[in-house]
């Protein structure tokens, strides 16, 4: 027997997303649909089939771990991601929500502040009930990832509340990993190095909830509307895509080595699909050389993402930005998630790498490398300051620092810089 969820965008029901019996997808937009859910789905009356519904929904879902972990939970199959939007899928990445029903035919419920020892909680027991699922009445609230962590309606003055369907959440909450030690201290440093470059990166900073530390990031596809709470803004969503959904990868796929996206295929999808080509291509080649020189191997084609706002396409900010090399190679793996030239490991590429990145991108190498290596020109600098910003406050201070600074001047020399 076939089911069926009603797809909104911006709260306005865009279309019908259903399962057939053989348990494939198809999306169909209402005679209502005002804007595309993605690059790759164009308003029309025609259905989108499997092909196209799947990649796009779920890339929704979790993955890994949380996803293992929800689906037991709910009692569904962790591979049927039309099961898991049906029991989570009313918070998701960007404007979108899946309802059984109809949209007015929801329960509202009010907006539930979490205070410091709930919030020191959820961090404790997190790796058994991922994304608020162990709560009382929990959200229906979907991250992308298989990294643990949450998403909270984030107020003044350090406030937290559970979201809900009037209230999407506004900031991401990330915990430490036990496997990967100052785990956040390397995300908050990464992260504000590339802000300080200029890189379009949403704010970031280290906190506590009785002794326990998380990483705030705030969600670019969130924008605050007037105050009408005591503590806390009600936000608008805006739409996203990341770039397996705007390419129709399944998150399977979103490493260049299991078939999925490489450079030249990101790059071709910005200059094809922004509004703002020349300067989201530009950020998009600082973003790879940043990559490189921190050492973050991990930065697949989901961590690229498209942003959907007033009929314009544009380079979402950038996150997940961490340096996984400074970790031993048996718990850290040193193949990178996009290749450059080739070549599948940061150490073993040189200049002559990035220069044939380039070409083959149908760039000017030379003048390319002279923008790139312009930008990043006072990165031990910057770096070194940072440190030292950092290491003045007990909370944010970190010897991890030293390991990602390290690695930043033994490759500065592949943009001319000389080595340190």
């Amino acid at each position: 027997m076939s089911r069926s969820l009603n797809v909104y965008l911006f709260g306005r029901k865009s279309g019908v997303l259903t399962e057939s019996e053989q348990g494939r997808l198809s999306f169909q937009y209402g005679p209502d649909a005002q804007a595309p859910l993605s690059i790759r789905m164009p308003v029309r009356k025609e259905e989108y089939p499997h092909d196209y519904a799947y990649p796009f929904f779920e890339n929704l879902t979790p993955e890994g771990r949380p996803l293992e972990i929800i689906a037991g939970i709910m009692r569904i199959s962790e591979r049927n991601p039309f099961s898991i939007l049906d029991k989570i899928g009313g918070d998701c990445a960007g404007a979108i929500a899946l309802y059984e029903g109809e949209i007015t035919d929801r329960v509202s419920i009010p907006l539930r502040e979490i205070n410091e020892k709930e919030m020191a909680v959820i961090i404790d027991t997190l790796p058994e009930n991922p994304l608020l699922t162990g709560m009382d009445n929990p959200p229906r609230l979907s991250l992308a990832g298989a990294q643990f962590k949450f998403a909270v309606c984030g107020g003044a003055e350090n406030h937290y509340f559970c979201p809900n369907e009037d209230y999407p959440s506004t900031v991401i909450i990330k915990i430490e990993n036990k496997m990967y030690k100052d785990l956040l201290h390397n995300e908050l440093f990464c992260m504000m190095l590339g802000r300080s470059f200029g890189l379009n990166i949403p704010s970031v900073r280290l906190c506590e909830a009785e002794g326990r530390l998380f990483l705030n990031i705030a969600r670019y596809d969130r924008e605050p509307e007037p105050a009408d709470h005591a503590w806390i803004n009600k936000s608008a969503r805006i739409h996203q895509e990341d770039f397996c959904q705007a390419l129709g990868f399944p998150s399977g796929r979103k490493y260049q080595g299991d078939g999925g996206p490489g450079l030249r295929n990101c790059y071709q999808a910005i200059t094809r699909y922004s509004d703002r080509k020349i300067p989201d291509a530009l950020s998009f080649l600082q973003w790879t050389a940043f990559n490189y020189l921190i050492g973050n191997a991990d930065a697949h084609a989901k961590n690229l993402s498209f942003l959907h706002k007033n009929g314009r396409v544009t380079l979402a900010p950038f996150y997940d930005l961490l340096s996984t090399e400074v970790y031993p190679a048996k718990s850290s793996s040193r193949r990178i998630a996009m290749l450059i030239n080739g070549k599948d490991q940061y150490e073993k590429i040189k200049r002559k790498d990035f220069l044939a990145l380039y070409e083959q991108l149908d760039l000017n190498p030379s003048q390319t490398m002279k923008n790139i290596a312009h930008f990043f020109a006072k990165t031990a600098e910057i770096a070194d300051t940072l440190r030292t910003q950092l290491n003045s406050v007990k909370l944010t201070a970190s010897p991890i620092y030293d390991d990602i600074i390290g690695l930043i001047k033994s490759r500065l020399e592949a943009f001319g810089n000389p080595p340190y």
